[in-house]
This record gives C-alpha cells, structure tokens and sequence, in this order.
C-alpha cells in the first residue's frame, strides 16, 4: 500500500493545470482554466480546472476529481502508476507503508504555516518599520511600483538580531519551527539563535501552488555581503529544483509560451514591471537539468538570458550542458546575451518592452551556441581542428536523447566536419551505444587524460562512497584539493579512482556533473559511479563543500591510523630485543596515540 501521508505530499507538489493542459486545451478565464471535458462529447466549454483548489469538474457530465483521478481516467492508468507517475515529475520516490514518518506530513504543514506568517510579518515591515525608508527608495530608484511589489510580496527585515523570532517564537515549540523552516540560525556551540534575515529586501520564494516555501533576501548596502541570501534546504524547500517566479509568471501570463531565464530576483521583479511577466531565476545554483526539464514541461520554449561578458558566457555554456539532457523534439532553448555594461533591469529601462522582446525572438539557437562555442579558436579549413571540433561535440551530443534534434545536431556536425552522415555515424558511435572517446572534450584544457592507474578500483567504504557522490554531485569540490592531497590518495590503492576523479577536474578546469560521468561511459566502472552520482547526501548545495573535506579528513585519519596499526603488527613481531632504539620508541608513541577498544 502506498501511504496516504506521501499521496497527499505528491499532490501538494503538483499542479493540476500542468497536468490537463498537454491532454485538453485549457484557456484561462477569471481564476480557472475552462475548456471542452475530455469525458464526454459538448461543443461549448463547461470542463473547469481550479488552480487554487487543484480539483476539475464538469458542469456537463459532473466529471471531477484531483490530478490522481485525471491521470486514472483519462489515461487510463491504474492507482499505482498514476502516483508514480505523479511523483516522478516532482522528484520524489513512492515508498512502502514501513518507510513513512507519520509526523512528517504534519511537519510540513507547520513549516507552510510559519514561512507564510513570516512573509506576513516582513511585508508589514516593509509598510511600517521605522527605518522602512531605505528599503522603499532602493526599491523606487529600481523602478519598481508598489502595485508589483504586491504581486510578488516583496518585504523587508529590519535590522536587529532577533525581530522575527520575537515575534513569532512565543514557545520552544516555535523557535524549533522556525529553526527547522529556515529563518532562524541556531549555533548551539555558542548557545545562539537569531533572525538569519537582517536589514534586507526580501523576496518570497513560492511554489505552483502560491505557498512560501522560503526566502531570497537582497543587502541593501552595495559593499554588504552576500549579496543575495537564500533559505537553507528544509523539508519543504529544495533549491535545486525550484525557480523564482514561476509562480507569479504563470499567474500574470494568460497563456505562457516561452520563460526567460534571468540571474536574479530583481531582474525578475524589474522584467515584470515591464512587461516581460514570463521570468524566473535559479535560487543561487547554476541551472540544473531539472530546473530544465521543469520548464519544458511547462512551456515549449526557455531562454537563457546572461550578460555579455566572459562570466555570462561561461554561465551560459553550463546551462548549455545541462540543457541537452533535457531536450526532446518540439522543444527549443535559446540564448540572449545582454551588452555588456548592461543588465536585463537596465536594458530593459533603457529600451522598453518592446526591442527587449525583439531580443528575445532574435536569439541564439543552441545549436548555433554549441557549435559557436566548441569551434572558438579551431580553423575549420584544416581536417586537424575539423577532428578536433567531432571529439569535442560527440560525447555531448550522445547525451542527447533520440529524436529529430539529435539527428539535427548530428546533421550540422556532418556538415561542419565534411564527413557524410553515415561515414559520420560510423567513425564516431553515435549510430550504437558506445562510450565517448577517452578524455573530455579538448576545450576543457587536458591534453591527455588517459587513467592514471590500471589498477582502479571502486572497492570503497562507506566514508569513501559518501565523497565521491559529493564529488560527483559536484565537481568543483576536487579544487579544495591540492597536489599533497593528491599524492595521499594515490598512496591508497582503494582511493585511486578517487583521486582520478580529482585529478580529472584539476585538468579539465569546467566540469559538469555529466561530463564527468560520460567520460567513465561504457567502463566498467560507469555504473557503480552513476549509482554513487544519484545518492543523495541529504545537503544543500552551499553545505556540499565543506561536507567533502570533512570527509576527506576522516578518510585521510583514518588510513594513518591503519598505517600505524600495520607498523604496531610489524614490530610487535618481532622479538625485543632485535628492535632499534627508533623502533622502540615509534612503538610506544603509536600505541599511546591510536585509540585502544
């Protein structure tokens, strides 16, 4: 049996509209979607889909229900696999009765109630407070009206240690709530808890449903720091899957067709004041796959817009990366890079709605960025770089799931290359499931990256699997390490491929997660790692790093306390009086400082 506590958490993910939507045309009419009921034959609309409650019904034939029993009427499915489908889509794995915390249901809904009162309490701040006038100029002089501050909630908290905790925290009970839900810091080695949101504009983060699910709060002084401040992962809030205005994109745009993808809250809320009410932002991670994916199901086109700089271009490259997993046929990703000196905000102050959207339908396709990019310093003309421009593009391009695009990108890499299509096909793979070829893609700066042991292994500990899924999870960790750090893993035979992980990165200079893990595809180690790169390690993305060295710590502790162990074996094997007085006294100090059962 599935539990009725998870049935309930999925629902409370998912929206009802982008359920509906791809099987019946929905048109938005006050609050609701109307449309023709799919359940029985009528010429005008009476089939109405409630965002707000999640529940359809039809004026016709009665039909009703939530997105459970529309996925097991429409498309016929059974109990079980409607809610798996369900909770695939928002990320969640369907568990057995044994495997749910009756409490967490309960949790979560507590965590909605105190997140909600909190953005309560900062929009009062923001209309009150006595010091309320810097938060209201800064959001004037960006140009920002207090109609759209409304709209998206924007509110204010004042500077001092612990207003929202005295406002909110009347019990132990509900500084615990509000711990758990984010906005209070608790440093109990210091036995301290405060407001971790201080002198700040605050930006309600908010799912599909409109429920706060946490905050993004912005200094107000420019040499402040951070700049941005982000909720904490909670039982309600995962960063990596969530974006900053959906919510109100979906809310202010009858029917949406295409989402821009800006960089911050402001450029969202500023784009909205404009015009363009179709933005979102990542919550301070780059944008994932599944941020990706997220979009795509909801509209059939994402552009990414970033500055026009070097950074801009690296960010887009990356988002590049994460895009190609994603795409499926009747799905487009473009990307608009804002002149440099300039922001969306500013741009679009500057030019007005209008030649912003020009810029919009006018930019770049991935392919014509792919292909721009991995040919940046190659001269085509000569067959070395046209070889070096297919090692470059055929492993990202076997990421890419089957369909017409692909065969596009195989097409224009044909083309580019000078290789008919199936003479292309066949020098490269991409026709079979084959690996990519050894190395990554030359751009990454590795010359040769050929394993550095033939003697790897993936005969790990528990401690040893749990870094290199954070390795995997994210790369750039392997740059905390340095060359002594390397040399130690490589003393240990069970850390060498560890330490090929590293050394990896170290050469490849900009590694994603999926390049990382295509570069071991068709290995035999290709699937124990994909199994370590899907664990969770239950962190949020700012804890990962410091998760690794940790780790790393206690790895490293512990392979010197099983050194010792061996050198305690070795001279306690032999008879007394045949020991050195060095290996007298390097016995007593090993003994003293390992610790004893």
């Amino acid at each position: 049996m599935i539990p009725q506590e998870f049935i309930d958490e999925v629902l409370s993910r998912t929206d009802i509209v982008e359920i509906i939507e791809p099987r019946v045309a929905l048109k938005k009419t006050g609050q609701n979607h109307s449309g023709l009921c799919p359940f029985h034959n009528e010429k005008s609309p009476s089939f109405s889909v409630s965002q707000d409650k999640q529940f359809y019904y039809c004026f016709g034939c009665q039909a009703s229900g939530s997105a459970l029993k529309f996925l097991m009427d429409f498309d016929r499915m059974d109990f079980r696999s409607a809610v798996e489908y369900l909770a695939q889509r928002v990320g969640m794995e369907v568990p057995n009765e044994r495997q749910v915390d009756r409490g967490a249901s309960e949790r979560r809904k507590s965590i909605y109630d105190v997140l909600e009162k909190s953005a309560e309490f900062y929009r009062d701040q923001l209309k009150h407070h006595e010091k309320r006038d810097r938060a209201v100029n800064y959001l004037k002089g960006r140009g920002l009206t207090g109609e759209i501050a409304r709209d998206f909630g924007l509110g204010y908290a004042p500077p001092g240690w612990d207003n929202l905790m005295k406002k909110l925290a009347t019990t132990n009970a509900d500084r615990q709530l509000l711990i758990d839900s984010g906005m209070l810091t608790d440093n109990p080695e210091e036995d301290k808890t405060y407001d971790r949101f201080r002198d700040r504009i605050m930006f309600p983060i908010r799912d599909l449903r409109g429920r706060t699910i946490a905050f993004g709060g912005r200094v107000l002084d420019a040499d402040a720091k951070p700049k941005y401040l982000n909720s904490p992962e909670t039982p309600v809030f995962h960063k990596g899957r969530e974006l900053y205005g959906l919510y109100e994109a979906r809310k202010r745009v009858r029917r949406l067709e295409r989402l821009v993808v800006v960089e911050g809250y402001m450029d969202v809320v500023a784009l909205a004041q404009h015009g363009v009410g179709y933005c979102v932002a990542t919550l301070g991670t780059a944008t994932s796959t599944e941020h990706v994916e997220r979009m795509f199901r909801i509209v059939p086109q994402v552009v990414f817009c970033f500055d026009g700089d070097a950074a801009g271009s690296n960010a887009a490259w990356k988002a590049l990366l994460n895009t190609l997993p994603a795409m499926e046929d009747g799905c487009s990703a473009r990307f608009m890079f804002v002149p440099e000196g300039d922001d969306p905000d500013s741009l679009i102050r500057k030019e007005g709605q209008e030649k912003f959207e020009n810029r919009l339908r006018k930019s770049m396709g991935l392919s014509e960025f792919f292909f721009r990019h991995l040919s940046e310093g190659l001269d085509l003309e000569t067959a070395e770089d046209r070889a070096a421009l297919s090692k470059k593009a055929v492993p990202l391009i076997a990421n890419v799931r089957e369909g017409v695009f692909k065969e596009l990108l195989i097409n224009e890499l044909s083309e580019k290359t000078g290789l008919d299509m199936q003479r292309l096909l066949g020098a490269t793979g991409l026709d079979r499931e084959v690996p990519p070829p050894d190395g990554p893609p030359e751009e990454y700066g590795a010359e040769s990256l050929e394993p550095q042991s033939p003697q790897r292994s993936l005969r790990l500990s528990r401690i040893g699997e749990h870094a290199t899924s954070i390795l995997l999870r994210q790369p750039d960790v392997a740059n905390l390490l340095d060359d002594s750090d390397l040399a130690k893993l490589d003393g240990i035979p069970e850390w060498q491929m560890l330490a090929e992980l590293v050394r990896w990165v170290h050469q490849a200079q900009d590694a994603s997660p999926m390049l990382l893990l295509s570069h071991y595809q068709g290995t035999p180690y290709f699937g124990e790692l994909r199994r370590l790169a899907e664990q969770d390690p239950m962190l949020s993305q700012d804890q990962l790093a410091e998760e690794f060295l940790d780790t790393l710590r206690k790895m490293l502790q512990d392979s010197d306390l099983q050194q010792k162990q061996k050198v305690i074996e070795m001279l306690t094997r032999k008879p007394l009086s045949e020991l050195s007085p060095e290996e007298r006294q390097m016995l007593a100090n090993y003994r003293r400082n390992i610790p004893q059962n």
